[in-house]
């Protein structure tokens, strides 16, 4: 049971409903819409079903949840957010958005699910950019889909199909959030294979306009190579002198390391150390923390080429996570 602050105050009030531990991230589930109990469990790895069971308790004492029956075929029992609870929602984007300005080290043991991305999706919608746009985009990731809704410069995102999407994006993860990042063109994407588009294609590069980063943020069409060189940690290099290469699919680049500094380039190189050869989405993945580098080996998901011990010190020099350490804080 959480403890109350006894504060008249108005965030202390506020604190004593959702303070808890686990309370903001089951309203953070609930936000993409009404969901069973196992898929509750399924999005909060790590809590127990006793905490999970009093949570979800003191959140519908407090008129933050409710629950209600799907109709048949379904007839499930879901919970989801009530009038009160769904005012959450600025409360959880402005917390997001302070939680992406936080050095993002993941730690072995971290997971990772594709809903925690549709919170940074909505944190970082540019409202300015869609005024007067009504239309909706269907995503299917992984084999979860999800769509997004944009109403005249508001967002709303809901786990499921859509019944009317102007276009729809079939995807991995990797890809995903490559597309959005703007370090791959969705036109080269479905071109390589690694994305399938149905519906109109310039819906496509509205979606990823007002949701995704800024083109300059990450050096343009091979802006991949500049997020590779920012992933760079400088004290894991401090005393090494060599140069590392990547094969993502037709893209070559390399990056030569000289004693915590690093110069990246395109195209290969000559006297690489070693040589990373990979698919776009494991990259990312890799380099978001949400794959150690030795899943990735023992799935053969990469080929590396060269000294082993030198593919070890370019893992570390690029914060990819390895199983038996964290990853460098930036």
């Amino acid at each position: 049971m959480t403890r109350s602050y006894d504060q008249s105050c108005p965030a202390a009030r506020a604190l004593d409903v959702v303070g808890g531990r686990w309370s903001l991230l089951i309203v953070r589930e609930l936000l993409l819409g009404p969901r069973r109990y196992t898929d509750l469990v399924a999005g909060l790895p790590g809590i127990g079903p006793d905490v999970l069971a009093e949570r979800l308790r003191a959140l519908r004492d407090a008129d933050v949840i409710s629950q209600a029956k799907l109709p048949p075929p379904a007839s499930s029992t879901v919970y989801e957010l009530t009038e009160l609870g769904a005012a959450m929602r600025p409360v959880l984007d402005e917390l997001t958005r302070w939680g992406m300005r936080l050095p993002a080290a993941s730690r072995p043991g971290d997971t990772f699910r594709l809903s925690w991305v549709l919170g940074c999706l909505r944190a970082s919608f540019r409202p300015e950019q869609a005024g007067g746009l009504r239309e909706t985009y269907e995503f299917r990731v992984d084999g979860d889909t999800f769509h997004l809704r944009v109403d005249d410069g508001v967002l709303d995102i809901r786990n499921g199909a859509a019944t009317d999407p102007v276009c729809s994006i079939t995807t991995d993860l990797g890809t995903f959030l490559a597309v959005g990042a703007r370090l791959v063109d969705i036109e080269d994407a479905v071109a390589r294979g690694l994305a399938r588009l149905e519906g109109e294609r310039t819906a496509a590069a509205r979606v990823i306009d007002i949701l995704g980063a800024h083109p300059e943020a990450t050096g343009g069409r091979h802006g991949i190579v500049g997020a590779v060189g920012a992933s760079f940690r400088p004290d894991r290099a401090l005393g090494v002198r060599e140069t590392y290469e990547w094969v993502i699919g037709d893209l070559v680049f390399h990056a030569r390391v000289d004693d915590g500094t690093v110069e990246t380039g395109l195209g290969p190189a000559p006297d690489a150390a070693a040589t990373l050869v990979t698919d776009l989405g494991t990259l990312l993945q890799l380099g978001a923390g949400s794959l150690p580098l030795e899943d990735a080996a023992s799935a053969q998901l990469i080929d590396v080429n060269g000294d082993l011990e030198a593919a070890l010190r370019m893992a570390d020099a690029f914060g990819v996570v390895r199983a038996d350490r964290t990853a460098a804080a930036p």
